[in-house]
């Protein structure tokens, strides 16, 4: 069977392409049947992916040479019903979708694992709608940061694979995303750690709200100052943090990471038990199992799928698909 590859070779500042170099090369020795496509700029990845399954009905093995950035764009150009088998090579800065599902965080590893899988994992996806999309610019969100941009119109619903968040860890995502420190600590390999540094700068600026959340569509829960809520699909996002450690990509179901009610002094301290997993027995933070999740917010906040920028919302409903991906494994 043939494969389909989705590049990006500038993934890891420019490394991604290296990489591609010696897999093509290992690929040309094996004598497989391919084709590579590369990415050179917002939503190739999805165009890319849309374009191969609409050759014909068959079933295809595509497999995304990136970041969790082009995966996202790959998992939405994926057709309604279409046949596929879908191979990760984890290339970027966080890599949480590789991390999450245990595949090997050495690219060339994980490229002679989707030569030779030894089974098919069938994984959840999540959905980000915004009901009425309103198309608020990151200028209304203090440190959100300039040159931001503030999403696309995402009414009719984004698919995620790894997570997707209101507030404060969305809003490190949208900093990040412009950071020159990013880049920097790219080149040597920190790349993940923009996320926390970011996050520690944004605990003092990021706007906390009044919100109602209802879950499943029957239980209603009410705050006075929404920090953020995160629908995790896998265990981790942010470059490795474990923001929902029971979340199960294959139970049919979201785990909602839910911070209220602290303080901001607080919000610092509890920083360090998120890498061990630790603040899910902390004060104003809550761990539910769900299918939906509807968010209404006082005041508009950052939103993120996947890491990458989804505009600036006060009401978001999280929802997990009823169809799953086939993954290499």
């Amino acid at each position: 069977m043939k494969y389909y590859f989705i590049v990006n070779p500038g993934s890891r500042t420019g490394k991604g392409k290296e990489l591609w170099d010696e897999m093509q090369r290992r690929l040309d020795r094996s004598g497989r049947e391919f084709e590579v496509i590369f990415t050179h700029g917002k939503d190739d990845a999805r165009r890319a992916v849309a374009s191969v399954c609409a050759r014909d009905p068959e079933m295809k093995r595509i497999v995304v040479a990136g970041g969790d950035g082009t995966l996202n764009e790959a998992v939405n150009g994926i057709p309604a019903g279409a046949k596929v088998m879908l191979g990760v090579i984890p290339t970027g800065s966080s890599n949480d979708f590789a991390r999450g599902l245990g595949i090997s965080q050495d690219p060339l590893k994980a490229f002679e694992r989707v030569l030779c899988p030894r089974y098919f994992e069938k994984i959840d996806v999540g959905l980000t709608r915004v009901p009425e999309a309103d198309g608020l610019s990151a200028e209304s969100v203090p440190g959100a940061g300039e040159s931001v941009p503030s999403g696309e119109d995402i009414g009719s619903g984004v698919r995620f694979a790894v997570s997707s968040s209101i507030g404060y860890d969305a809003q490190i995502c949208h900093k990040a995303l412009v950071s020159r420190l990013k880049k920097f600590l790219n080149r040597i390999g920190k790349g993940r750690l923009v996320y926390y540094i970011t996050g520690i700068f944004l605990i003092f600026r990021c706007p906390h709200t009044k919100a109602e959340i209802i879950i499943d569509g029957k239980r209603k829960l009410s705050y006075k100052k929404l920090i953020f809520a995160s629908a995790m699909n896998t265990k981790y996002e942010g470059g490795g943090m474990p923001m929902g450690p029971a979340a199960d990509p294959s139970d049919g179901k979201l785990t909602m990471c839910i911070v209220h009610d602290i303080s901001r002094i607080k919000h610092l301290l509890y920083m360090p038990s998120v890498i061990n997993a630790n603040h899910v027995n902390k004060r104003g933070v809550e761990q539910i199992t769900c299918r939906t999740c509807e968010i209404r917010t006082a005041r508009p906040l950052c939103v993120h799928t996947d890491g990458e920028p989804a505009g600036i919302r006060d009401h978001v409903i999280f929802s997990c698909m009823s169809e799953k991906l086939r993954i290499m494994r």
